[in-house]
């Protein structure tokens, strides 16, 4: 049993890297590629340029060659690896998601570090940011496309750009103009999805929602308290005469009002808010009430504000936290769908932390502007390779907490009033946050094929 999945793995790899290796020209890119894939989801405790090399054998100089400076286009073996994605985890009900990710760095000379606000680190901090694109789907959850984050210091300095290899037509672009160039490329590649989510770094953004929109894109994008959004009031009698001056500080029936989204939330009925578990966590299943409301998006234009839905969460069992999403789904949308879809944000965190841990994201060591984007091209490899792997052997990898999967939960998993059923003893990919070592099985595995939607939602007014 054990040589039979030892000789296994040996092939699904081997059939893994003979998928890519024609985007590489040269037969030592070829031969490079493989050892640093290899490396990438080998045990290495550190997975950078000379750790693999001497791990593989190859000599570091040629090994960081390939990587810094090598004329290979990462471009076609990301358009390849979402071909690759669409036919292992491809659907129409699947979820492209929006998050960008930092990595903290020493120093002025790796390419688009600044001092800038760190995610992984919870503050301002010397790092590189890089904006990614996620999939998720029934059948799991991986990358499928990068942007570097480049700041205007870097931009708007010749220097710079010349010592990291910045190509010229590169210039700055806020990181929601680069969420919607990842969003229009697979678009163009008709990759099959759903919804399209983010955090508040996308949602903020009213411009952004009008270019998805257009495109005729569903979505669901956290946003922020502040958020203004217009409603009307309850119908209400006005009794006696009223000068000018009071008809004009009362509104009419059915007058607009422009209103904060967490003031809004303050004037729902109790009867508007209903209980779900969305996902399970640590410790255990996270409850939330959920509200919706209908409303129009504020816009400098009047004829420009669509009508669409303003859900509010609050969690309950746990630490006190209230989220706001905005969305564009139709007016029979029902709560449940809306939910999933907007905490269907979480299986990207699970993807940068397997990411990180397993695949060697943030431990590039490269300066360069090609370097940045040939690693983290091979990492999202890694990673995709890591998820087909963790499918194929099934119920031979434990679960890491006993949590449910993201599979489980995009597949419809906690309904309002319902109870969660339990993931044990079926197998999915896992979306737990990873240990830093992966299971036994999928670590040997990995380390042996290197060596050889109905009901329409309700919502109440307090009057």
């Amino acid at each position: 049993m054990a040589f039979s999945a030892f000789s296994e793995s040996i092939f699904e790899f081997r059939r893994f890297v003979r998928r890519y290796e024609p985007l590489f020209r040269h037969k030592a890119q070829r031969r490079h590629f493989e050892s640093y894939l290899r490396g990438l989801i080998g045990p290495l405790e550190r997975k950078s340029v000379e750790p693999i090399a001497l791990e593989q054998g190859v000599p570091w100089q040629r090994l960081e060659e390939f990587i810094g400076r090598s004329s290979w286009d990462a471009g076609p073996v990301l358009a390849e690896h979402r071909r690759h994605v669409r036919e292992t985890m491809g659907s129409p009900r699947g979820i492209l998601i929006l998050d960008p990710t930092s990595f903290p760095k020493r120093g002025d000379k790796s390419v688009g570090v600044a001092r800038q606000w760190c995610g992984q680190l919870g503050k301002e901090e010397n790092c590189v940011v890089g904006g990614n694109l996620a999939y998720a789907s029934g059948q799991g959850h991986t990358f499928l496309d990068r942007r570097l984050y480049l700041p205007k210091t870097w931009a708007e300095n010749r220097t710079r750009r010349r010592a990291a290899g910045v190509p010229d037509d590169v210039v700055f672009r806020k990181s929601w103009e680069l969420a919607y160039e990842m969003i229009s490329q697979v678009r163009r590649e008709r990759f099959p999805h759903g919804w399209i989510t983010g955090d508040e770094e996308f949602g903020k953004v009213p411009l952004f929602h009008d270019w998805l929109q257009e495109d005729g894109e569903r979505y669901i994008l956290e946003v922020p308290c502040r958020t203004r959004v217009w409603v009307t009031l309850p119908r209400k009698r006005i009794h006696g005469p009223k000068g000018l001056l009071d008809r004009l500080r009362v509104r009419g029936v059915g007058r607009p009002r422009l209103v904060r989204v967490d003031d809004l939330a303050k004037e729902v009925s109790p009867k508007g808010w209903t209980v779900h578990e969305v996902r399970d966590a640590s410790k255990g299943p996270i409850r939330i009430q959920a509200a919706l409301v209908r409303v129009r998006f504020h816009r400098p234009q009047r004829g420009d504000r669509r009508e669409g839905w303003l859900l509010v969460t609050q969690t309950l069992d746990q630490r006190h936290q209230v989220k706001y999403f905005q969305s564009n789904a139709a007016r029979d949308i029902s709560k449940d769908a809306l939910l999933r879809a907007g905490f269907a944000r979480w299986p990207v965190e699970q993807c940068h932390g397997q990411g990180k841990d397993e695949a060697g994201l943030g431990q590039y060591e490269t300066r360069s502007w090609a370097g940045w984007h040939h690693h983290t091209a091979l990492s999202f490899l890694a990673h995709h390779w890591l998820v087909l792997e963790r499918n194929r052997l099934g119920g031979k990898i434990p679960r890491d907490d006993g949590r449910r999967s993201a599979t489980d939960f995009l597949r419809g998993v906690g309904k309002a009033g319902g109870k969660v059923p339990s993931a044990r003893g079926t197998y999915a990919p896992s979306a737990a946050a990873q240990p830093k070592r992966p299971s036994v099985a999928l670590e040997t595995c990995a380390w042996f094929a290197g060596d050889c939607r109905a009901t329409p939602a309700r919502f109440f007014w307090t009057n």
